[in-house]
């Protein structure tokens, strides 16, 4: 019999409702935007859709690649150099945006793919270079919340959830849960149901601390924000303030009060 191996959780389109679990009676409702790195709905989709369970009554919009991003990005740095930020695939680049700004909670997932994300997560996410907090970095991205998935045959997902993690914190996101998962099998329906018990464990530990999170930054109005999001503020902020490199990045941090006393997360 296989035994549940390396599961690791740390700090941190379509709309529907999902249907309340007994264990999520009671708890708040929230947004939820999941980007799944494959189109694939197996083993990284169902442990995703088991954390969105444990969460309660929430409304949910998903992304999947390559469908809904099929373009790669071709460096023509529009997204740094314009004043709007603007991308050669603004068709597709833009409806993902307004999913991501829409979240409370901002889920990626993808299977480990040669040690790393699917190409496709990769693509996904440089194409929102320009939302990290040294160039254009979205406000409400400070009070949000996100977790990384990654599925591997064994424990070798550590890579994966760190180059996801990245781009959320660099976002601004501070609470960021990762949910390592070693699942000895590609089809989720022969994995292991002492594994999948194990993950459910997780996905409901991960989902309470999720909505205790967001309630307090609902009932407060800001969010506790982690040492490197902070540290990366005041680098970034030095940067425009006094370096000045990149004049639509320094317009917009001028724009928002951020080169002075104003802090996003509050």
């Amino acid at each position: 019999m296989l035994k549940p191996v390396s599961f690791r959780y740390g700090k941190g389109q379509r709309m529907r409702q999902m249907e309340l679990t007994s264990e999520a009676q009671g708890q708040i409702d929230m947004n939820v935007t999941i980007v799944y790195g494959t189109q694939r709905k197996s083993c990284t989709y169902n442990i995703a859709q088991s954390l969105v369970r444990n969460l309660g009554q929430a409304e949910i919009k998903e992304i999947f690649l390559p469908k809904d991003l099929p373009e790669f990005c071709v460096s023509c740095f529009k997204c740094f150099s314009d004043e709007n930020a603007s991308c050669t695939h603004d068709q597709y680049v833009q409806p993902l945006r307004e999913k991501l700004v829409w979240a409370d909670l901002i889920i990626l997932t993808s299977p480990v793919y040669s040690f790393h994300v699917s190409g496709q997560m990769k693509v996904f996410l440089d194409h929102f270079a320009n939302m990290w907090i040294v160039h254009r970095p979205e406000q409400n991205m400070f009070k949000k919340q996100g977790v990384v998935i990654a599925t591997a045959s064994g424990p070798v997902f550590g890579q994966t959830l760190k180059e996801m993690k990245d781009s959320l914190d660099f976002w601004g996101v501070s609470n960021t849960y990762k949910l390592g998962c070693a699942v000895m099998n590609t089809d989720w329906k022969n994995v292991d149901e002492k594994i999948k018990k194990a993950i459910e464990k997780k996905t409901k530990r991960i989902a309470q601390k999720i909505c205790k999170k967001h309630r307090k930054i609902t009932q407060k109005g800001s969010a506790h924000v982690s040492f490197r999001v902070r540290k990366w503020f005041e680098i970034s902020r030095l940067m425009q303030k006094y370096g000045r490199f990149n004049p639509p990045d320094v317009a917009y941090w001028e724009q928002k009060g951020w080169t002075k006393k104003v802090k996003p997360w509050k």
